[in-house]
């Protein structure tokens, strides 16, 4: 492990950045959030303790998709180097507004203040823990820690090498009263100017193990001083590390451990959830705009009954685009539905309050729209049957096209002509509606009017 000590002056410019793959072309997306500016490594520590940034979708720019950003990058501009590339995990993030993610918040402000109370109760139990593991405590020791302790301690050494360095301590602090102050010494770095600079929230327990050994880190997780709110991140801490132990506490450990390996399991599933969310709405878009094509086609052919008798090629071929246009609305359902299971709070259309363009206007029934006689329309989106209960030329159907339920189908059944009202239907109820219309040769019509009297009026028109 390196000493950072001697680069805490050095200058750096640190940037922040989103990063995903795009689940529509899987393009690799970036989207930088936040820039540091040019700092020395000292103040951007203090500004990375204070700073948050807020996850949101990040745009492709190939196919404009919105995707769930993967990770977060740290790069540093100076260098060109990136500094830390983490996944992302969803399933821990920091809700804001969340009255215990706010304690913890304050209680990470506070850290210095709470490790303060019991700071004299700690170091007791801590050089008492070392002493009684001397041995296996000083090999976890690295080499500047010793040396500063030796420093502090005036105790000179000629020894260059972390083996021979554990040796000297071996061999020349030999008194109760010498292990402690050592000890304590040695790990002022770890204890002030790590665990308590950075706080129990940006600890990475895995990575200390590695660079300041499993015993001292074992302690830590055990006895470090911690905030009400904090200790729930002790309990984690103990499920990853510590997987055996012996004595009357076995059980306890093993329950926690696998409590917190439960726990892991569902946050890595939110995290999956949440980019399987947007690959379904990635499908789903494809398959709108492959329906989009294919009335478009079946429209042209359709619309040939007009200048001859289509041949059998041509029946065969609208069956066929028929046939594949029922075969995606099926698949479109499947995946509505698979969103709708993952996020049931997300709605696939808004509902926006329905305004009478005429207000209390009363409607006339004029001689044109005697060709609507004995019709009977139906009008597909917002919430039109109050102002459907009016006399009108022709019967008048109406359904809010939210959900397509047997009264929608019914409504589709009984009409001689179909109005859809685009503002307020989502994107499967007007492919349905357009897939009857064809399927069945009822003429269709789309409109941002919401007027009955107006619509029928562009029908007849």
């Amino acid at each position: 492990m390196t000493d950072i000590r001697p680069f805490l002056n050095m200058e750096t410019h640190v940037t922040v950045w989103l990063k995903g793959r795009c689940k529509s072309c899987n393009t690799i997306v970036r989207r930088k959030i936040y820039d540091y500016g040019t700092l020395p490594y000292k103040v951007l520590e203090e500004r990375l303790d204070t700073t948050k940034h807020t996850i949101e979708k990040i745009e492709c720019p190939k196919c404009g998709m919105k995707n769930s950003p993967e990770f977060i990058v740290y790069i540093d501009e100076i260098r060109n180097m990136i500094i830390l590339e983490q996944k992302i995990d969803y399933g821990n993030l920091i809700i804001t507004g969340d009255p215990h993610s706010e304690n913890m918040e304050e209680e990470h402000k506070q850290r210095f203040e709470i490790f303060k109370e019991k700071e004299t109760e700690f170091w007791e139990q801590y050089t008492d823990y070392a002493i009684l593991n001397w041995r296996d405590m000083i090999n976890e020791l690295q080499d500047f820690e010793i040396k500063d302790a030796f420093t502090k301690m005036n105790i000179e050494t000629h020894a260059n090498t972390i083996s021979k360095l554990r040796k000297e301590v071996l061999n020349r602090i030999n008194t109760i009263e010498e292990k402690q102050l050592f000890w304590k010494q040695a790990n002022d770095y770890f204890i002030y100017h790590h665990l308590l600079e950075i706080g129990a929230m940006g600890w990475d327990v895995a990575k200390d193990i590695q660079y300041y050994g499993k015993k001292r880190m074992r302690f830590i997780i055990l006895h470090f001083p911690l905030g009400e709110e904090t200790e729930q991140l002790r309990t984690e801490w103990i499920g990853s590390v510590i997987q055996k132990n012996r004595g009357d506490n076995a059980f306890l450990f093993r329950r926690i451990s696998m409590l917190t390996s439960e726990l892991n399991r569902l946050r890595s599933k939110i995290t999956d959830y949440v980019h399987q969310i947007d690959k379904l709405k990635a499908e789903k878009t494809k398959l709108e705009n492959k329906l989009h094509q294919a009335y478009e086609s079946i429209n042209r052919f359709e619309n040939k009954k007009f200048v001859y008798n289509r041949d059998i090629a041509d029946i065969e071929k609208i069956h066929e685009l028929k046939s594949f246009v029922n075969d995606l609305i099926q698949e479109l359902k499947e995946k509505e539905r698979i969103i709708h299971k993952l996020n049931p709070d997300e709605t696939s259309t808004e509902n926006a309050p329905v305004l009478d363009e005429n207000g209390n206007k009363e409607e006339v029934i004029g001689d044109k729209f005697s060709m609507l006689k004995g019709k009977t329309v139906a009008i597909i989106g917002g919430q039109r049957q109050e102002q459907a209960q009016k006399e009108y030329v022709c019967q008048i159907l109406t359904h809010p096209g939210e959900s397509l339920d047997q009264d929608f189908y019914q409504t589709l059944k009984k009409a001689d002509i179909l109005v859809l009202l685009t503002q307020f239907i989502p994107h499967l109820t007007m492919w349905e509606a357009k897939a009857y219309a064809i399927e069945n040769d009822k003429p269709i019509y789309y409109t941002k009017r919401i007027n009955i009297q107006k619509i029928l009026s562009d029908i007849v028109e």
